[in-house]
């Protein structure tokens, strides 16, 4: 693993698995944007998350056009995750006249669509419109169905699995929101927007080469039950948190000391991690 935060943002480099954090901030932190993610290796590239300031980072902060995208991935449906997302489809569809590729299983899309896309991209001039007409689905094939559901699919070079999370619930009505956490070429661990599971991530490193993890840190603890807090994680095995970058944080961040507690770090905005 090596770092670079000087280097330009890029679409393409020499073929080395390479994760940009376009924000690393938890959903309405402003100054360190939404965590939302930029995969790059050789010629492929896929951005993980589109939430509602990510286009204006990608743009404003580090120089790459919206439209420059043609690949992108979404965990789950709140708007710091897929706010961006229709701007990146009226982009597509109008500017740069060409679909992009959307990685998406058949229930989230549907869900998506239905409860948080249809309602800005389905009237059009010509006639309504679906998601269809934005991206050209990329569908992961379940590979996994237990201890949890596993999807796998490829952009290009880049292996992705799915798997299923647990992310906002309720006990009460045993409702439950699509979630996602991703891992990358079996080696890049990011769970994404998560409640606190050691027994997911004890699977996973266990049975994947894993040799680093971005994993969601809820500072404060506030949200205990739908973010992991930093002391559930300050709990796991130690070969876990070496190997552990925090994101998803809010201003608090500041105050603590990560390393002391056995992390690697918290994950920095506008920095390449080389895997």
């Amino acid at each position: 693993m090596s770092l670079n935060d000087n280097s330009v943002l890029e679409l393409t480099n020499s073929g080395r698995l390479s994760v940009f954090f376009v924000g690393t901030g938890s959903a309405f932190s402003k100054r360190y944007f939404q965590t939302n993610v930029l995969v790059v290796k050789g010629d492929d590239h896929l951005l993980i998350d589109c939430g509602t300031l990510c286009p204006y980072a990608l743009e404003k902060v580090y120089g790459l056009e919206l439209k420059k995208i043609d690949n992108l991935l979404l965990t789950h449906p709140h708007a710091d995750h897929i706010g961006g997302v229709e701007e990146l489809a009226l982009v597509d569809r109008y500017v740069k006249k060409q679909k992009g590729n959307l990685v998406i299983t058949d229930e989230f899309k549907q869900q998506l669509w239905d409860e948080s896309l249809k309602g800005g991209l389905k009237v059009n001039e010509e006639g309504p419109l679906t998601l269809d007409d934005y991206f050209n689905q990329i569908t992961p094939e379940q590979i996994l169905t237990e201890p949890f559901e596993m999807f796998e699919a490829n952009v290009g070079s880049i292996n992705l699995k799915l798997f299923r999370t647990k992310h906002v619930t309720c006990d009460l009505t045993g409702d439950y929101q699509i979630s996602y956490g991703v891992l990358i070429d079996d080696k890049v661990l990011y769970p994404c927007d998560t409640q606190f599971n050691r027994e997911q991530l004890e699977y996973l490193v266990e049975n994947f080469p894993v040799k680093v993890i971005f994993h969601d840190c809820d500072i404060s603890g506030y949200s205990e039950g739908v973010h992991a807090s930093y002391a559930q994680l300050k709990t796991l095995p130690d070969n876990i948190k070496a190997m552990t970058y925090l994101c998803h944080y809010n201003g608090r961040a500041e105050e603590m000391n990560p390393e002391q507690d056995g992390f690697r770090k918290f994950a920095k905005p506008g920095v390449w991690y080389r895997c």
